[in-house]
């Protein structure tokens, strides 16, 4: 893909391939009326006035009225799953709370079910929707988990399901392992089932798969301890797998200090975080990744994100897209949400959304900002300004979206 973007009225972009940290989240490039040029789908060059090369065959863009940002990295959703669970979203909205529901047989339960019994096929026609769906909303890259199998062939399904995706999608998709996510209902035994994990399944997955995956577990009060979770990740890096986990979200159980201790290129979710898990992620470079749709959709306390960035950590955020405890997948309504819940600074949300998210993936080499030599991950915004991302949420603002795979044009169709 060949493209010259030319006047961009406003270019704004975090800068390097390593996530930012602390008040450095805040340092953007900003440039005005400049121009863009993407041979091969990469990034050649950004400057005023570029002349068209000679062998140049692709499509020119007048962007004088458009703002130029990186496009959207989504670092945590739970894509693929199958089924909707509505039922559960009143109970709890008369006073059910969730891990009840999880423990009487809904909540993760429910979907592995379903995605237990859908075919291949199924499951990525039921969740090609909400990926076709996400990219119109900005989002060029993002994380799925498998999770809702909680054997092994269902959780290599649901992991093959992401690999047929990627080839339909014009996104790139990081894939994890979520073995670990609840009990399966045929184990009454948490730890027998994590012995079970840990003897077979990691194995099997490894080696169904050429491409290297993240490795991730529900470390949580009630579900998989820190001893069970400090096990796997083990085991987990020691077969080639990288390392991510939720952390921290109900109860406080010292996930931030393992994940960090570790080396997870992220921890999730940090609602419950303490000074001393803040201290050891300021002490690492692990990436805190925030989930404000989560608490807002849950009704739950928010992760006290200003005091995390304050303490000089890298945060990223995400939506938590899942059939469960967040149905939301729109990044301008989070980015609305990291505004007004967790106090975030509009520069800080931009970079938290692209490059630290980006790098919680290990994209952020080719994706996560606006530079020469990264991929053309790029969103022409109709704003007067970047800072009206979350402002606006929820509203068509997105005049185009470019990726390596496609570019779609979003305003002025017919």
């Amino acid at each position: 893909m060949d493209m010259l973007i030319k006047n961009i009225k406003q270019l704004v972009t975090p800068l390097g391939n390593k996530a930012k940290k602390g008040r450095d989240m805040k340092k953007l490039l900003i440039k005005n009326n400049i121009d863009m040029l993407i041979r091969n789908s990469v990034i050649r060059e950004i400057d005023y006035s570029i002349d068209l090369p000679g062998d140049f065959e692709g499509s020119v863009i007048t962007a004088d009225e458009l703002v130029a940002t990186p496009g959207f990295v989504d670092p945590h959703t739970h894509i693929p799953f199958y089924g909707m669970r509505f039922e559960e979203f009143f109970l709890r909205e008369k006073g059910a709370d969730y891990m009840a529901i999880m423990e009487a047989g809904g909540g993760i339960v429910s979907t592995t079910r379903a995605v237990r019994e859908a075919a291949l096929d199924e499951l990525v026609r039921f969740n090609s929707r909400f990926v076709k769906e996400m990219f119109e909303k900005g989002i060029v890259a993002f994380e799925g988990k498998s999770g809702y199998g909680l054997d092994t062939e269902t959780e290599i399904k649901q992991l093959k399901a992401l690999f047929k995706l990627e080839e339909l999608c014009p996104q790139k998709i990081v894939k994890t392992f979520l073995g670990p996510h609840a009990l399966p209902p045929e184990y009454s035994d948490y730890q027998a089932y994590m012995d079970h994990v840990n003897s077979e399944m990691l194995h099997q997955v490894s080696e169904a798969f050429d491409e290297p995956l993240f490795a991730d577990i529900f470390c949580e009060k009630g579900v998989f301890t820190l001893e069970q979770s400090r096990e796997y990740i083990k085991t987990a890096k020691k077969l080639g797998f990288d390392i991510r986990l939720h952390a921290d979200e109900i109860a406080y159980l010292g996930g931030s200090e393992l994940g960090a201790g570790e080396g997870a290129r992220s921890v999730d979710h940090l609602i419950a975080i303490t000074d001393e898990g803040i201290q050891a992620l300021s002490d690492s470079d692990t990436i805190a990744t925030l989930l404000p749709g989560t608490s807002f959709f849950l009704g739950k306390p928010y992760a006290p994100a200003r005091k995390i960035i304050d303490a000089d950590v890298a945060v990223a955020l995400a939506s938590d897209f899942n059939p469960g405890s967040c149905t939301i997948n729109d990044p301008t309504f989070i980015a609305y949400l990291a505004v007004d819940r967790l106090k975030m600074e509009p520069e800080e949300i931009l970079t938290a959304m692209t490059l630290n998210a980006a790098a919680s993936l290990k994209l952020a080499d080719e994706w996560g900002s606006l530079e020469t030599g990264k991929l053309a991950g790029v969103l022409l915004w109709d704003i007067p300004d970047y800072r009206a991302v979350p402002y606006f949420p929820s509203h068509n603002m997105i005049d185009t979206v470019i990726s390596p795979e496609k570019v779609m044009k979003l305003k002025g169709c017919v």
